[in-house]
């Protein structure tokens, strides 16, 4: 186990604050076994404790979001998917059409989460659903702080102004808020400490600071438009440890009190994955070590299964075969990037330039391994080379009519489809790793039944190439951020 001060000072050199700790982990909500969330400096753990949050999709039946509506066709969700991939796009390659940079307060928009978790909040603990937001550094949650004549009643409405209120998503009903000023954990952090003015300075508090007691407060600006206010505190949060059973109190977690969300978001608030100090993700490194897992059943054909992620020591690897591993790297994005040197289909390496393999700040080249967007995206000469192989594989099947929303070009009817004449989809990484995904993750079923499509998207000219979460499904993937590896193997996440 690395010691914090060792790890932190590691991680400090390597990672940027807006570090995607979940390898811009798919924006997902995390469900922990007893519903707690707690950060603790002093954990109770074994010496190969770990943490296992269940991930939920955003389209699945299991979030609370989805109760009550009809369900979606699989083509609108196709549709909605691939609309998120593009918003996702623009935060990993921030770039106007003449190849300009964006600067952005937070690397993420509230709306394109992918998976949706349930945690537990305060003393005594109730239950919020979280997104898991990759660009960004505070966890917060929608919140009220009430109290008579304290310095934050007298200064809150000039600092919020007209907008002190709380979105209301479809219907009219109001997420659901917590009340920070009836939980006996809670602990507001005065503007005039030092945990203030610098300790949470990564993490956007605000220089104001009416009296030494009033508030620290923060302002946060998303992708999508939308604009969170509030206030840090510290607050508990509960998690299981997956090796004793047992719950693990995570103690004097910085979280924000949002009392404010302009344009909104349809959950009770984030779980920011960057890497800044006293964030979520240094406090579980810190706690369990420099490892982390996922693995991540198919969605769309097993919408009530169960995906997962780990924080630490994943004993589950045990169970499988070895991991194969490649190396990664941290790009000035903060995202994962890896070298890959070339594709193939059917065992033949494509004619592909090298060059648009090679990550480039400037025009955005090279690959991102991304859990946040859905579908896999090609640099325009790789998407051109693939699609040319699978057509011509695939000619002997009726091609349909394209549908102008959906993002695929080549779909077709599958009846019949012999999967052994269907040549395979290989990554090469460097130093000789591959990466072949199962068929049906490269060719799924779409629309209806007996049509698939072969599942690629075409970035323009300027923008890299995406591993998306449906390419990476049924295998288990762990991540060592000492090492910088990426570890991969079958699995069916059991």
């Amino acid at each position: 186990m690395v010691s914090s001060q060792k790890f932190w000072q590691m991680m400090k050199g390597k990672i940027p604050s807006s570090f995607l700790f979940i390898f811009s982990l798919l924006s997902i909500i995390v469900i922990n076994g007893d519903g707690s969330l707690f950060v603790n400096s002093n954990p109770d753990h074994d010496d190969e404790g770990s943490m296992t949050f269940e991930l939920i999709h955003r389209d699945s039946p299991k979030w609370h979001g989805n109760h009550q509506k009809p369900p979606k066709s699989q083509r609108q969700l196709i549709i909605e998917r691939h609309l998120r991939d593009i918003n996702r796009q623009e935060v990993i390659y921030p770039l106007r059409k003449d190849g300009i940079k964006l600067k952005m307060e937070s690397g993420a928009d509230l709306g394109t989460g992918e998976y949706l978790a349930e945690v537990k909040i305060g003393t005594p603990p109730k239950k919020y659903t979280l997104v898991l937001d990759t660009g960004s550094d505070l966890t917060w949650v929608n919140c009220r702080y009430d109290c008579k004549d304290c310095q934050h009643a007298r200064y809150r409405d000039e600092f919020y102004g007209e907008q002190d209120k709380f979105y209301r998503g479809d219907g009219g009903k109001a997420v659901d808020v917590f009340q920070a000023h009836r939980s006996s954990s809670f602990k507001p952090v005065p503007c005039g400490s030092k945990q203030c003015r610098s300790g949470l300075a990564e993490m956007g508090s605000m220089t104001v600071c009416p009296h030494p007691s009033s508030h620290c407060m923060y302002k946060i600006s998303y992708l999508g438009g939308q604009l969170a206010s509030g206030f840090f505190g510290e607050e508990i949060l509960r998690a299981p440890l997956t090796t004793t059973g047992r719950t693990l109190k995570l103690q004097h977690m910085v979280i924000g009190c949002t009392e404010t969300v302009v344009k909104g978001l349809k959950a009770d608030g984030l779980l920011a994955l960057g890497f800044a100090q006293s964030s979520w993700a240094d406090k579980t490194a810190r706690n369990f070590g420099p490892k982390f897992s996922y693995c991540l059943m198919s969605f769309d054909n097993h919408m009530n299964v169960t995906s997962y992620i780990t924080f630490g020591a994943n004993k589950k690897a045990a169970w499988h075969p070895p991991l194969t591993r490649f190396k990664f790297f941290l790009p000035n994005s903060g995202h994962y990037g890896v070298k890959i040197v070339g594709i193939s289909v059917g065992g033949k390496v494509l004619d592909i330039p090298s060059h648009i393999w090679r990550y480039d700040n400037v025009t955005g080249g090279g690959t991102v391994f991304d859990s946040g967007t859905s579908n896999s995206w090609l640099a325009a000469p790789a998407y051109d080379a693939v699609m040319a192989e699978y057509r011509k594989a695939l000619s002997k099947y009726e091609r349909l009519k394209r549908d102008p929303k959906l993002p695929f070009e080549f779909c077709f009817k599958s009846t019949g489809l012999d999967w052994s004449s269907v040549p395979k989809f290989t990554y090469h990484f460097a130093n000789g790793v591959v990466f072949e995904p199962p068929m049906w993750n490269v060719i799924p079923e779409v629309v209806n039944s007996g049509e698939r499509c072969v599942a690629f998207v075409k970035s323009n000219t300027y923008v890299g190439s995406l591993i998306g979460n449906i390419m990476q499904q049924n295998f288990l993937w762990e991540f060592n951020l000492e090492e910088q590896t990426i570890g991969f193997t079958p699995s069916s996440c059991i």
